[in-house]
Order: structure tokens, then C-alpha cells, then sequence
């Protein structure tokens, strides 16, 4: 019998009044992936998620969790859902402990002696009440809150604020565990370096607007090359810019950069008029997708 689609979401809209906090998002995530969903501060990282998690109605289009609706099944998909709010607020005057068993209360079933182990490795503290607390010893606590159940889907709304460098890299470890699990982690991150070091793919969100998905581990998949081209003379920087192909042409001194989608033959061709002195391909990553997302929205 097949697994169930972990996360779809189908055109799914979320508007208050004129604006539109998301619009027309469409995804589908695949069973043991760690997918990571990028973009800036107010791009609609969290309005998705609350969306999904039905925290917020939806104002047109749907969202399934293991096939059930959002919506009309919130409540069965809760028992197979791990949460990290962006926001997080856990219950301020109780002691982490005593809110993890309260939560545990509630229905979830809960490993202790995991939670024990979660405690030892995010150097948590359970026995201070919750408004004592840092940010970062806030988060620990939100962290194991998710885990602690061991649940079939994770949904983290950038789960590494406050961490400190050690602690983000215990989260990483946590995170590729379940993932070797056969659980699915929704990572909601404006963090480009983390989720090209945990993600499979990544979604790319600006201004309420999926722009894209990729796969993380090939930031090629798009065809998209950098090349770096020295001449003996300041080059002419219009020259390149104007050519179909180039998406981005940078100047410093003798130096060009040249950033190409498709197919390199009219850039070289160009080059090739203007004799360089020397020519290098430069590694792209995450960073120059998610710039080629952004800068093609920006200008449709």
C-alpha cells in the first residue's frame, strides 16, 4: 500500500482584506525528505504554516497532511504533527518540564527517556520556569516539544533562532535522524547556508509567491553558471548585459562576472571578441538560485 503525500498544498491563498499574505501556493512533499522553505522576513514563511496547521483559515485552496484535510481534520492531524512556531510562547510561568508534561497530557504519546536524551544533547534546562529563560534556552525547550513524540512530520518555523553555532549543529544532527526514520521536517528558514546543509529540496517564497523548487544538493538544476573573465582593460559592461542569456553581469576593475542561465555559447562568443587574459567557472549554490528566483519574480 503506498505512504500517503506527507504535505500537499493546492493553490492555497490566504488575503486580509486587499493584501494577500499568501497567493496561489502550490507544493507536494515526498515521504523522509527534509524540505526547506526559504525566503525573507514577511515573504509568507509563517502565514503558510499557520495556514497549514489551521491556526488560520485558508481563503481559497486546500492543505493535506498524510491525506488529511487541514481544515476538516485538524485535530486528527495533530497527532501526527511536530510544531515550532516562529513565536514560540510555552506556557511562561510553568517549569520546561512541567510544560512538556502538560503537552504530553493532551494526547501524544512520549518517550522520556528520549526526552532525556534531547535535554543532554541541546544542554537544555527543564527545572526553570519558562519567563527565566533565554531565547536560545526557550528554543530548546520548543525543539523538544516537537520531537518529543517522535512524529511522522516535523514543521519547524526557523527552528535555529537563538542557537548558538554548537547547538544549531545538534539540531542538524537531530533533524538528518528522523530523517533516516522515514519522517518528513518542514523547515521554514531565511537561512540559505542551513538549508543547503540539511534540505533536499528547498521552496522559494517572495511577497505572499511561490517562485520555485529546487533540489538543494544540485544548485545546477537549473542550468545556472557563473563564470569570472579578466582582460587586460576595464571591459565594457554593457556589452554582456545585453545578451539573452545573461542574468546578472558584475564589473570590478579588469574583473567581470557573469551569472548565465541555458546555454553558455552566446556569452563565450561575446568573450571571445574581447580577449581575456583568463576565464573561470565559479561554483554556484543556493544562494545564486534563490537570487535568480527573486530577481526573475521581480521583474515578470
Amino acid at each position: 500500500m503506498p505512504k500517503k503525500v506527507p504535505l500537499k498544498l493546492t493553490h492555497l491563498t490566504k488575503t486580509y482584506g486587499q493584501y494577500r499574505g499568501i497567493d496561489d501556493v502550490s507544493m507536494e512533499l515526498e515521504n523522509g525528505e527534509v524540505f526547506g522553505f526559504l525566503g525573507p522576513n514577511g515573504a509568507g514563511k509563517s502565514t503558510t504554516i499557520r495556514t497549514i496547521l489551521n491556526f488560520i483559515k485558508p481563503s481559497s485552496g486546500s492543505a493535506t497532511i498524510l491525506g488529511l484535510d487541514s481544515v476538516k481534520e485538524s485535530v486528527a492531524i495533530k497527532n501526527h504533527v511536530g510544531y515550532l512556531a516562529g513565536d514560540i510562547a510555552l506556557y511562561k510561568n510553568m517549569k520546561g518540564r512541567d510544560a512538556l508534561k502538560f503537552l504530553t497530557s493532551l494526547g501524544k504519546k512520549t518517550d522520556w527517556k528520549y526526552v532525556d536524551e534531547l535535554v543532554e544533547r541541546l544542554n537544555a534546562n527543564l527545572e526553570r520556569p519558562m519567563h527565566t529563560l533565554s531565547k536560545g534556552n526557550v528554543q530548546k525547550v520548543g525543539l523538544i516539544q516537537a520531537f518529543m513524540h517522535k512524529p511522522e512530520i516535523l514543521v519547524l518555523d526557523e527552528p535555529t533562532s537563538g542557537l548558538d553555532p554548537l547547538m544549531k549543529e545538534a539540531f542538524y544532527a537531530m533533524v538528518l535522524e528522523m530523517k533516516t526514520e522515514g519522517k518528513t521536517i518542514f523547515v521554514s528558514s531565511h537561512d540559505l547556508t542551513e538549508v543547503q546543509k540539511i534540505c533536499d529540496r528547498a521552496a522559494f517564497i517572495s511577497e505572499g509567491k511561490l517562485m520555485g523548487i529546487e533540489d538543494v544538493r544540485n544548485a545546477k538544476s537549473l542550468n545556472l553558471r557563473r563564470f569570472r573573465a579578466t582582460f587586460d582593460t576595464k571591459p565594457d559592461k554593457s556589452k554582456f548585459a545585453e545578451l539573452k542569456s545573461v542574468k546578472e553581469v558584475i564589473v570590478n576593475d579588469n574583473d567581470l562576472t557573469a551569472t548565465i542561465t541555458g546555454s553558455v555559447a552566446e556569452f563565450v562568443s561575446e568573450l571571445a571578441k574581447h580577449k581575456p587574459v583568463d576565464l573561470d567557472e565559479q561554483e554556484t549554490n543556493l544562494e545564486d538560485l534563490f537570487m535568480h528566483y527573486y530577481n526573475e519574480n521581480k521583474n515578470a
